[in-house]
């Protein structure tokens, strides 16, 4: 059933950045069950705020880094100095706290959990989400 699969979808759009359609190849789902997904559970505004997270950042920073390292007897003077500046401004992400980030990665799983443990649980998880996120935001004041 497609249903069974709207976690790993929702996992491949939001935090692996792939389209509708490479999904829909890959676990067999139509792209219209795929975008209506999406609009109901608001992957584009999840996504976002995913990527906008301090820790998303962090890690994309990180991994700019390693291929620079990869190269570092190639680098000049000028290379090697914004590596120093990319290393403190990922230190200065890493220590800021991203309460609306982790909640989300944190719910993520929570539904992929309940979704294998308690169906019924997770349909309530599902209802309730929307709201939840809309309360986190206010009250952190984000977005």
């Amino acid at each position: 059933m497609a249903k069974n699969l709207l976690p790993q979808a929702e996992r491949l759009y939001i935090r692996e950045g792939k389209s509708i359609e490479n999904i829909a190849t890959a676990l067999g789902v139509s792209r219209t069950t795929l975008y209506r997904w999406k609009k109901e559970r608001n992957w584009d505004e999840r996504k976002y705020e995913m990527e906008t997270s301090a820790q998303f950042v962090s890690e994309k920073l990180m991994k700019l880094l390693a291929d620079d390292v990869r190269n570092l007897q190639k680098l000049d003077a000028k290379s090697v100095d914004r590596i120093v500046k990319a290393i403190k401004s990922i230190k200065s992400l890493d220590n800021e706290v991203d309460i609306l980030g982790s909640t989300l990665l944190v719910m993520e799983q929570l539904a992929y959990y309940l979704q294998q443990k308690n169906a019924q649980l997770y349909e309530k998880l599902q209802e309730l989400l929307p709201d939840f996120l809309v309360y986190m935001r206010e009250r952190y004041k984000t977005g």
